[in-house]
């Protein structure tokens, strides 16, 4: 962390009350509070790199598809825009029988080839073409403002303002619904869910005015839900390219905010769905990667194209006919780009004074603050986000599992702690049903 960034996080905690004596207790109360080596701390930063990889190239992977066992359906668009969900992991095909058609698929391939000179044009220019790719996307953007990177912008500032308050009422709620179309028919649409709102043990409505709909779900649910539900518009789930990747994401985020959320709960703070936001916030960078991909490699295929045509190289040319989309390189990107991009949208939200301590927390993540050094929020998203990546390898059985007292001793996760969390079911959002 740069001398700037620790002076200007310092500043932060000064000015939002830093660590509070009853923050320190609660912090207390979550880690494991554990000195090790430096020899360990060099092995788990090794190991936390090696899992965070790990996890970007499961999350792009078509070989692994998200175990439905956790997935919160109310709040996913799925079933709606992505391929036909496994309820089961009985139902997926076995490795042996994956193994088996890679080959088949392969060989059958390799048959069509005609020419190896034909085979060697094309690898180059698909690497031309994700070279450009890469470029075009780190230097565009990290200069975006977080409107442009995703069309549109709920207002988090004006939520994390307004949501933790014991002032709050269906009538400030009611300004985010009003000034957002789309998260008002989101309220609307759950109102008339029989299945959503059978877990508050109420009957579905239709109604049109979206202060009956705060109101028959609750100001205390509302409170939890919008975070994800601004979310929700922020992700391409039509958008076919990345259709096998978006619920995978999606989940990443609902297990983290919801993780985040329990780890705030269990230390005693007085609003721990603030861990909601935090976890939404967290993921929105890996949002526009992946979304801007597709968009980004296609720009490059065309400009690579039309530079082949240029230049006379004519079996370069008609290769561009045979790229698709190539996915190689988006977990390289996830890795890269993901926290810059989160850094400049939080750098673009207006904080208040009872926000700061979520910038804190977010920029703490961003930097890689030493989790023993962060605050109260700060922890809490480290755990939150380091279990759910770690819920996801395992439930697709691919995380190593010698790494994984590194990877939680270096989150200062206790075991018992782990295994709470495990048992819970981190991917649906608990609601209030009195």
């Amino acid at each position: 962390m740069s001398v700037m960034t620790a002076n200007r996080t310092k500043r932060r905690q000064t000015k939002s009350g830093g660590k509070t004596p009853s923050q320190n207790n609660m912090r207390k109360a979550i880690i494991t509070q554990r000195r090790y080596s430096e020899e360990a701390n060099a092995i788990a930063d090794k190991v936390s790199a090696v899992t965070r990889a790990r996890h970007a190239k499961w999350l792009v992977s078509r070989q692994f598809v998200l175990d439905q066992d956790n997935v919160d359906s109310s709040l996913s668009d799925q079933a709606r825009y992505c391929d036909s969900v496994i309820g089961s992991e009985r139902e997926r095909i076995t490795r042996n029988q994956r193994l088996l058609l890679e080959c088949e698929s392969a060989r059958v391939k390799d048959k069509r080839q005609k020419q190896a000179q034909r085979q060697r044009v094309h690898a180059a220019v698909v690497q031309e073409v994700l070279a450009f790719t890469k470029a075009s996307m780190e230097k565009q953007l990290l200069t975006m403002t977080p409107t442009q990177l995703f069309g549109r912008f709920p207002d988090f500032s004006y939520f994390a303002d307004i949501a933790y308050s014991p002032s709050l009422g269906i009538s400030k709620l009611s300004v985010l619904t009003t000034n957002d179309a789309m998260l008002k028919s989101e309220i609307l649409s759950l109102v008339g869910n029989a299945q959503f709102l059978a877990r508050l043990h109420r009957e579905p409505k239709r109604v049109s005015d979206p202060n009956v709909a705060i109101g028959t779900l609750g100001i205390d649910n509302c409170v939890r839900l919008f975070p994800i539900l601004m979310s929700k518009a922020l992700v391409k789930w039509q958008e076919p390219a990345i259709k096998n990747i978006v619920p995978k994401l999606w989940q990443y985020m609902m297990v983290t905010a919801n993780a985040t959320c329990q780890r705030l709960e269990v230390a005693g703070w007085r609003y721990p769905h603030q861990g909601l936001l935090l976890g939404a916030l967290h993921a929105l960078g890996m949002f526009v990667v992946v979304n801007q991909y597709p968009r980004f490699f296609e720009e490059a295929l065309i400009n690579k194209m039309q530079a082949y045509r240029g230049q006379q190289r004519r079996d370069e040319y008609y290769a561009c006919a045979e790229v698709s989309l190539d996915m190689s390189l988006l977990p390289e990107l996830l890795m890269s780009l993901s926290k810059p991009l989160t850094q400049n949208i939080v750098e673009a939200l207006s904080w208040s004074a009872s926000s700061q301590p979520l910038r804190l927390a977010l920029e703490e993540d961003i930097n890689q603050v030493p989790v023993l050094e962060r605050s109260l929020f700060g922890v809490a998203l480290a755990q939150g986000s380091a279990f759910s990546t770690y819920d996801a390898l395992e439930r697709s059985q691919v995380f190593v599992d010698k790494h994984k007292p590194f990877w939680f001793a270096n989150v200062q996760l206790a075991a018992k702690d782990l295994g709470v969390l495990s048992q819970s079911k981190m991917g649906r959002l608990q609601l209030s049903s009195s």
